[in-house]
């Protein structure tokens, strides 16, 4: 489900036309979404060798003819391979499980790991690894330098020829524009930039958007100083639903450079030295895409399509923002003037030669340097937070007093509770930049100077925005928005003495990654949206391409056996494709062994189908699907069934799917005895109601106005079962496709939580009409603690498939600043909305009983705990404790822009 949303303005700026809630189909009075091709790109001139062509023209494909499987004797001995070769057992547990006497009566013939890994060197191979001896002229180095390197053309060659990737390689640029006729921004090929570049290339020709990564990763766990410094390299033209993927195997590692220890220079010389050395080698691994970018080369696809390619260099990931701040100095044609005093005068990082400034396009233009640096968000965004946002907050709240503020907050299932607070927290990552997040605002003390509130609120708005996958032209706004108001009222934060460095307070903002926020919106025009430049995927990369091949060294000139390693994994993996493709070809219906053209079973380009369609279990097994849960899939295949369970346990809504446990906590129980366990006294007059209600109208529920007195309505059954907890799913606010399921709790007071531990979530008073998100005031929905989850045992004859909660209300406190009309609107300084526990007369809270499936979302309540924290409140009882809360928005990107458009006032 692709993102719809209007842009999420400031409180205080301009209201424009607000869109209509996102419908379960565009309405017919707005065009489709629609897309514009470049015209004349990604021809295809020719046929030639694909996929299957390559696994057949190696030197032992005659003998595999008759021998599939051959170096190995059969399927059956190639599978024990395989196995051995993904599994990273080392060469001495390999020869003890070989030697093995039962193992050893298979007739196997290979009968140690030296020898399994000699057979595998026999299978077809990709691209090869070289090395070759570098040097810096003028200095001398502890050890020789070695570069291992591969041909980057003969990797992307590659990497189109992976079948796995048909379909997900886009060759041709596009604008897309949404049903209102909003320009949006998503994966690479759909940018300002591809479009620009394509157009600069000559008639028919296809783009190849290059994409490399380098950073260095530490081998050694505890002691030491191995590091290892890897170049990946990968095509923007990917879906980056797929680049992000690690199993897919979108990035190849290219390069592994050499570290360097030069001999008698000082210490912050040595840095220069490296950026110096690391460029001179890029330099000569990428100079074949260079020739490539200005005068083209013919390459081919999966399937034999020949193409006119050209590769610019469109992205280079890397976590050094000196090189971003040196591209963004100097005209790219005046490299040359670079001198020593360069990092002093204009804070560069000495290189005087970088390795993009001869990637000519073929009109003998160069890129802007800037344009090949994205912002990164793991670094530019996350870690920036936790350097400077989050410090400042420290600093104006106090650390005990923030961290007691964080330790209170009640914990919700599968997200990070920092129990002992964020001041002392040591090697954070980027996981916890993204939690602390999470809270961080709705804990600021509300004595805090609303200038420094409004920063930081502004701050996490442009953060929140710039992870959009799709982004339109009204995002942009928003974005230059947030960025406006935090320079509004940046200076209070030196004013307040928040901004610190080593030497004691400072009195500027000359802050590196603080200036790169300047060039979101124009990053984002140019080169999509900013998720697919992350180095999250990367630096997991570094695992599988580093550090675990590194395991299986003996720790001794790691290099080397690393690639060795690496080319190895890599000849199983597409021999495995191959033969079970040939396997698959020769067994299907129509089709005979070593047929004429292997690669004739791959569609043409111009061919929407897919061959994934006909073999979805090798598709499957090389390309799994999502991990994540669909319930929504689950509960229809569930209706479908022709013995439709009496009380199905998933069910869904068109907005929300549930899931309850196969076995209820309480299996049988009155409603009495519930009311007492679960301290909700009014549970069964509640129920009465319900249901006097219920049988008249199964639509539109409230929680509000005084108890009835119907008691002599029968309800048809005397007792339940009931949960402890429900899934519930949600379809993407950000993405195609489902949210991640979250678990509510709803759990009785006990010994550890005296009070109960009971979620929060946002009920739509009508089941079947209204907007699918909240309008602004929350009108037509409310929030509710869930008490408790339970299903009638029904007495009569009555088999209704109902689940029931027990909810209580939470109000809107008026915003008495805004006129009468507009008063149900967030707090118009901290932007959330502001509630309180809605109480009867005698001061209970006001709770009824509500179908689930009135749930549309879970949210998450953080208590307004006012200028000082109660210390004598504990995570389990902050919550019953407090009247007033936050709807915190911020606790996730889902939440953020589900309650988007109801922000706006």
């Amino acid at each position: 489900m692709n993102h719809r949303f209007s842009s999420c303005h400031l409180w205080f700026a301009r209201v424009p036309e607000q869109s209509p809630p996102r419908p379960q189909s565009p309405p017919e009075t707005h065009p489709s979404p629609r897309s514009y091709h470049f015209p004349n790109a990604g021809h295809v001139f020719d046929s030639g060798p694909g996929f299957l062509g390559w696994f057949h023209n190696d030197e032992d494909s005659d003998r595999r003819s008759s021998h599939p499987y051959y170096p190995f004797l059969s399927k059956g001995e190639w599978e024990i391979a395989g196995f051995f070769m993904r599994s990273g057992l080392s060469m001495k547990l390999i020869d003890e499980f070989l030697s093995l006497g039962l193992i050893a009566g298979l007739g196997l013939s290979f009968h140690c790991a030296r020898t399994l890994r000699g057979k595998v060197e026999l299978l077809p191979s990709g691209p090869p690894w070289k090395s070759t001896v570098v040097s810096l002229p003028g200095y001398a180095t502890k050890d020789p330098l070695v570069l291992y390197y591969r041909d980057p053309m003969n990797c992307i060659e590659f990497t189109m020829k992976n079948p796995l990737f048909s379909g997900k390689i886009q060759y041709q640029p596009r604008q897309d524009f949404d049903s209102y006729g909003n320009r949006t921004y998503g994966d690479w090929i759909t940018s300002d930039g591809a479009w620009d570049y394509q157009s600069r290339l000559p008639s028919h020709a296809t783009l190849l958007g290059v994409t490399l990564s380098s950073d260095k990763t530490r081998l050694s766990a505890m002691t030491g100083d191995r590091v290892a410094h890897p170049l990946l390299i990968t095509l923007a033209n990917i879906d980056s639903s797929v680049r992000s993927s690690t199993s897919s195997h979108a990035f190849s590692l290219l390069a592994l450079f050499p570290v360097p220890k030069f001999v008698g220079v000082k210490k912050n010389i040595q840095g220069v030295l490296e950026n110096r050395l690391a460029h001179s080698c890029l330099d000569f691994i990428t100079h074949p895409l260079k020739i490539a970018s200005q005068h083209g080369a013919w390459v081919s696809d999966y399937a034999g399509n020949i193409r006119y390619c050209f590769t610019p260099l469109v992205a280079y990931i890397s976590i050094l923002a000196s090189l971003k701040t040196l591209a963004s100095q100097f005209d790219p044609s005046q490299v040359h003037i670079y001198t020593s005093n360069a990092k002093a005068l204009f804070r560069l990082n000495g290189v005087n030669l970088p390795f993009w400034r001869d990637w000519y396009l073929p009109d003998g233009t160069l890129p802007n340097p800037h344009q090949i640096f994205p912002i990164e968000i793991l670094h530019h965004l996350h870690k920036s937070f936790w350097d400077h946002d989050a410090k400042w907050v420290i600093r104006a709240v106090g650390d005990l007093e923030l961290d007691l503020r964080f330790s209170l907050i009640q914990p919700r299932n599968g997200y990070r509770h920092f129990s002992s607070g964020i001041s002392s927290l040591k090697q954070v990552t980027g996981r916890e930049h993204r939690d602390i997040q999470r809270y961080l605002l709705a804990l600021i003390p509300t004595d805090t100077d609303e200038r420094f509130v409004l920063c930081i609120r502004a701050l996490l708005d442009l953060r929140y925005l710039s992870q959009l996958q799709q982004v339109t032209q009204r995002d942009l706004h928003a974005i230059s928005d947030a960025l406006k108001l935090f320079h509004t009222y940046k200076q209070v934060i030196i004013d307040l003495g928040l901004r610190v460095g080593k030497g004691g307070p400072m009195d500027h903002f000359q802050i590196p990654k603080l200036e790169l926020l300047q060039s979101i919106a124009s990053c984002i025009q140019w080169s999509g949206t900013l998720p697919q430049w992350s180095a999250d995927t990367t630096e997991r990369l570094h695992i599988v391409f580093i550090k675990m091949p590194r395991e299986n060294t003996n720790g001794r000139d790691y290099p080397p056996q690393i690639c060795r390693n690496l080319d190895r994994q890599e000849k199983c993996r597409y021999f495995d494709l191959a033969t079970r493709l040939e396997e698959a070809i020769s067994a299907g219906p129509g089709t005979a062994n070593g047929v004429d053209d292997p690669d004739s079973v791959f569609n043409p380009v111009d061919d929407d189908s897919d061959w994934k369609n006909d073999f979805p279990d090798i598709a499957e097994a090389f390309d799994p699907p999502r991990t994540i849960t669909d319930l929504f899939t689950f509960a229809a295949d569930t209706q479908s069934q022709h013995n439709l369970p009496p009380f199905p346990r998933t069910f869904a809504t068109p907005t929300t799917a549930f899931h309850m446990n196969n076995r209820a906590h309480l299996s049988r129980s009155t409603l009495d005895q519930v009311s007492v366990q679960y301290d909700i006294p009014d549970l069964l007059q509640a129920t009465h109601d319900f249901f006097s209600h219920f049988f008249h109208d199964q639509n539109t529920r409230t929680i509000a106005g005084r108890r009835g007195t119907a008691w002599d309505i029968a309800i048809p059954f005397k007792e339940v079962r009931v949960w402890h907890s429900v899934r519930v799913q949600t379809y993407s606010q950000i993405s195609p496709g489902v949210a991640p399921p979250q678990k509510l709790f709803a759990i009785p007071p006990g010994e550890d939580w005296p009070n109960g531990r009971c979620d929060t979530a946002i009920f739509s008073q009508d089941a079947t009409a209204g907007p699918l998100q909240p309008p602004p005031g929350l009108h037509g929905f409310f929030v509710g603690q869930i008490r408790t989850i339970f299903h009638p045992l029904w007495d009569l004859q009555t088999k209704l498939p109902l689940y029931l909660t027990y909810v209580e209300r939470f109000d809107i406190i008026p915003q008495t600043d805004l006129p009468r009309g507009q008063r149900l609107a967030p707090d118009l300084i901290w932007g959330m909305y502001v509630l309180r526990r809605a109480c009867r007369s005698d001061g209970s809270p006001m709770g009824a009983v509500v179908p689930l499936y009135h749930l549309r979302q879970p949210v998450q309540l953080v208590p307004k705990f006012g200028e000082k924290a109660d210390p004598t409140l504990t995570s389990q009882t902050s919550f019953d404790a407090s009247r007033d809360f936050y709807l915190n928005h911020y606790f996730d990107k889902e939440d953020y822009f589900y309650f988007r458009d109801s922000l706006v006032i």
